[in-house]
Parts: C-alpha cells; structure tokens; sequence
C-alpha cells in the first residue's frame, strides 16, 4: 500500500467512526430527533431509523473500501460520504442557522472530498 494512502487511513476511520456513531445513535430509541428542531428536515425526508442504516451502511462501506484496498470501493464510499455529510450539513443549516452542528458536518464533507481526490490520485499514479 503506498504511503499516502496510508496517511489517508486516520482520515478514512474518523469518518467511518462519526457515520457509525450516527447510526448506532438513529437505530436506538433515543428519539434523537425530538432533541433538537435542528433535525426536523432531515425527518421530513426520512425515518430516524432510516437514517442510522444508511450511517451504519456508510461506516461499512468506508471501512470495507479501505480494508480491502479496493480503490473503486474506496472512492465509492468517500464520494457517497461526501454528499451524505453535505446533506446532513446543509439539513441542519436549515433547521437551525444558529447552531454550530451544520459547520461541523460541512467539514466531514470537504475532509470527505480531500481523501476521495487523493485515492483517486493514487490510482492514478499522480
């Protein structure tokens, strides 16, 4: 495995680890989403619990991709995690401007995005 995708690796797993505590949080009867009216978009498109298996099923994808050293995988997962964390980011942003949570979702976006060049930049031998 080369060395940057390596360095990649702690990138990789903090977004496997946030898309997997998400999940396990939607899945369980916290009734997360009547913590906060921040989340009220995100329920009007989807379930809760709809929304922990697609976390739970991204964290596997992105560990899967960068176990199995799969690049088309790889990239697959971290273009699929890209837009998921811009949409999350962009759902919170539109039920509350004023909480600091959509910033932090766009950040996981644009690591998301950095990590899906540089693969990408290694498959190609650039």
């Amino acid at each position: 495995m080369r060395k940057v995708l390596r360095r990649l690796m702690p990138v990789e797993l903090s977004l496997a680890f946030i898309a997997s505590f998400w999940g396990v949080l939607l899945v369980l009867p916290f009734n997360t989403f009547a913590t906060s009216s921040a989340y009220a978009p995100m329920s009007n498109v989807m379930p809760e619990s709809a929304w922990g298996v697609l976390m739970l099923f991204l964290s596997g994808l992105l560990l899967y991709g960068m176990l199995s050293g799969r690049f088309l995988v790889r990239r697959y997962a971290l273009l699929v995690a890209t837009f998921v964390w811009l949409f999350i980011g962009s759902m919170l942003f539109f039920g509350n401007p004023a909480s600091t949570g959509w910033g932090a979702y766009l950040n996981y976006a644009i690591l998301s995005s950095w990590a899906y060049m540089r693969v990408g930049e290694q498959r190609h031998g650039r």
